[in-house]
């Protein structure tokens, strides 16, 4: 696949920490989700397996409430009013996160949520909770799309938004550092943990870090060690089945042994902001670094000449490895749609190959599509095929409590470099304000 320039999306960037779009649990057995299509079409309702072009054409007005602003939508209602030049597409723009949550909520309590909408993790639960919106599985794109990406806005086997694209994130490495220091591109913990000792023998600094992303080792060991096990987690420490002790406390002692004994991560990164770490690592003065689908663009012009690569987090057991990352949001039916045969044809429209590739283009997302040919940055390609697999996971967006915790893991991780409390007492706390939150209920 090629370079592309609007690869970097300022949009793309406003999805992480947080406040992202959207993300899904491993199915419960733990074993990689497949790109591929399932044997076996999705459960679908008698109402949504009728064929959009059925009976009349579409026409009248079809009220969108939007997440993309006109600038990015513009190009695909272009291409839907070819089809349907009887149809007029009347699109409410609300900026994510907050704005657009707070305008869903305020037009689905007064009964003017409109035809077709955005269902992010942000209302996703209330979406699904309340029969919000229609049940789309019958949508022949379903057959190309990740697990992953299907299974976040599912419930009980109907699919109830077209999430077509995800984000991931991981480790860059310098792949000039490495050759030079003889040491090969790692491919699992052992290799990876070898090439950081190596580094730091030579006088080399293996990695930067800055203060707000010193638990993201972290993130990657529960993804690893806890998740790949039991896709359900996240859903039984919500529900009080089990505590975060049960699935952190592994992967909070591994962060300790691998990252902070041998001092890889260390004070000096509470004093660097993530500015000076992507100059540090652009221009050479470290191996590794956390790297996302967004920080390409801006390592590219620090320092046009950079070879650099990505790797997923390596678990303690071998083969399994996992991306930081996250589902993007989906676009829904109404259940109640005023306009339904417009409404169904959207988003037959929105789903297609055609419609996908403008929407790619538009955004610089990564498609979570097979087939569907589309520039991509040769370092975010190499971690890529973890998307298809659906082997990406973040934390906050299955959290309970996400802002509260996500405040725990922060604060935590710095105040053990300080000597504050130590990796133990992090988890007892993320424990504590869970059950001080659910008190609060």
């Amino acid at each position: 696949m090629k370079k592309s320039s609007k690869f970097f999306a300022a949009a793309l960037a406003a999805v992480l920490a947080f406040s992202v779009t959207g993300c899904a649990g491993a199915d419960s057995s733990g074993e990689a989700s497949s790109a591929a299509p399932s044997a076996a079409a999705p459960e679908t309702s008698a109402e949504s397996t009728a064929p959009v072009t059925e009976g009349d054409a579409p026409s009248g007005t079809l009220t969108f409430l939007s997440w993309q602003n006109e600038t990015v939508m513009q190009p695909l209602l272009n291409g839907f009013k070819e089809k349907y030049p009887d149809v007029s597409v009347d699109l409410i723009y609300a900026p994510p996160v907050q704005d657009y949550v707070e305008k869903f909520q305020i037009m689905y309590s007064t009964g003017d949520l409109p035809d077709v909408f955005v269902t992010a993790a942000e209302n996703k639960g209330e979406v699904l909770d309340n029969d919000i919106a229609m049940d789309i599985s019958y949508l022949p794109a379903f057959e190309k799309m990740s697990d992953k990406n299907k299974e976040t806005y599912t419930k009980d086997g109907k699919i109830y938004a077209f999430a077509p694209d995800a984000w991931i994130a991981g480790i860059f490495y310098n792949k000039k550092i490495l050759e030079d220091n003889g040491i090969a591109v790692p491919t699992n913990r052992e290799e990876y943990l070898a090439s950081m000792a190596a580094l730091k023998a030579n006088g080399i600094q293996p990695w930067a870090f800055c203060s707000t992303n010193l638990y993201d080792p972290i993130q990657g060991y529960v993804a690893t060690e806890t998740i790949n096990k039991n896709g359900s987690y996240d859903s039984q420490v919500n529900n009080g089945e089990l505590t975060y002790a049960d699935g952190w406390s592994e992967p909070v002692s591994l962060w300790a042994a691998d990252y902070l004994e041998p001092g890889y991560i260390n004070q000096d990164a509470l004093g660097l902001t993530g500015d000076q770490v992507n100059e540090m690592f652009a221009f050479e003065e470290c191996a590794y670094m956390i790297g996302a689908t967004w920080s390409v663009a801006t390592l590219d012009e620090l320092n046009p000449d950079l070879e650099y690569g990505m790797l997923p987090w390596f678990g303690t057991e071998d083969g399994v490895a996992w991306m930081t990352g996250a589902t993007g949001v989906g676009w829904s039916i109404n259940a109640k749609a005023k306009n339904m045969p417009a409404a169904k044809a959207f988003l037959e429209y929105l789903s297609s190959d055609e419609s996908l590739k403008i929407f790619q283009e538009q955004t610089g997302g990564l498609l979570a599509v097979d087939g569907i040919d589309f520039p991509i940055h040769p370092t975010i390609e190499e971690g890529y095929p973890y998307l298809l697999e659906g082997k990406f996971y973040l934390p906050a967006v299955e959290w309970k409590y996400s802002d509260a915790l996500g405040n725990e893991m922060l604060i935590g991780t710095q105040e053990i470099l300080t000597g504050n409390i130590t990796p133990e007492q992090l988890v007892e706390n993320m424990d504590k304000k869970r059950t001080e939150l659910d008190a609060e209920q």
